[in-house]
């Protein structure tokens, strides 16, 4: 990985191994609201208390359920039900473990596993019957994440590549470093991620959001995130993530904008590290204040 701010020695910001359970509200405006704003999903992030072993490494597990369900105009439009689980070293180091699971107009469900010994990521697509032409994962991992359920006995790979030895995240384990790191406005700094399907760098772009009537210290950390290929000077579309200003560092706010709307998840509710985060507590800076920023 490529740090283009020297980071390495402001690691533990936020004390990741510690539990936590958000609860997020999902919005959507654009063509397929009729640029009306709605209020669409609910997304519950929880990571569990503890470790457990993959392929002989420690690692924390993280699930993130999203549904439709408790809002009718999407779930009559569009009903989506999703789970997506992360392994991954409790330091936000490097990524272990996917599974991935989407009931919606189509329904797919995979796993990719990041070889941290061969330095190879492997995708793992579920299969109606065995095709002879793709490898098994491991046995250990079937039998250890026997209990998701959602998979039937053919999993075989559909994509391999080379990873290397270095640091190597997934989307989630990516969120999870950021918050360990002490950032600081100004930083910009460069992260690997396995989609599954192809490596890709993502920049990532520190700066604060003051909050009216706060003093300078409480500013929220604001990452700009997007897709980078140096050699091409190619920038892919941004998302934005807000972090609270306490040592927690709790994700508060996504906001991706597209040419279909934008979409955005903004912490309702939940528990991290033990510390209620119930309606906008001060432990998040009355993040809501920030509502004329955000159209």
């Amino acid at each position: 990985m490529l740090f283009r701010v020297g980071l390495r020695g402001g690691i533990q910001a936020a004390e990741t191994s510690l539990p936590e359970q958000l609860t997020y509200k999902i919005s959507y405006q654009g063509i397929f609201s009729g640029f009306i704003h709605l209020d669409i999903a609910r997304a519950d992030l929880r990571v569990a208390e503890g470790t457990v072993n993959v392929s002989g490494r420690v690692a924390k597990v993280a699930t993130l359920k999203v549904t439709t369900e408790p809002y009718r105009k999407a779930e009559v439009l569009f009903s989506v039900r999703y789970q997506y689980r992360s392994w991954y070293e409790p330091d936000g180091e490097n990524a272990l473990l996917v599974t991935e699971s989407l009931q919606a107009d189509e329904n797919s469900d995979e796993m990719i596993w990041f070889d941290r010994d061969e330095g190879v990521g492997h995708r793992y697509e579920v299969k109606a019957a065995a095709t002879g032409g793709g490898k098994r994962p491991p046995l250990e991992l079937l039998r250890k994440f026997a209990d998701l359920q959602v998979w039937p006995a053919v999993l075989e790979e559909s994509h391999q590549q080379g990873i290397g030895s270095g640091e190597m995240f997934d989307h989630f384990s990516m969120m999870q470093r950021l918050r360990v790191l002490d950032l600081q406005p100004g930083q910009v700094l460069d992260l690997p991620v396995f989609t599954g399907k192809q490596l890709k760098n993502y920049r990532v772009v520190v700066t604060s959001e003051p909050i009216e009537g706060k003093m300078e210290e409480s500013a929220l950390l604001k990452l700009q995130i997007f897709s980078y290929d140096a050699a091409e000077n190619d920038a892919g579309q941004k998302t934005y993530i807000w972090l609270s200003a306490d040592d927690r560092r709790v994700p508060l706010r996504f906001y991706a904008e597209r040419a279909f709307g934008y979409l955005e998840a903004v912490l309702e509710s939940g528990e991290s590290g033990g510390e209620s985060r119930g309606g906008f507590t001060p432990a998040t800076n009355a993040f809501e204040q920030l509502d004329a920023f955000y159209f």
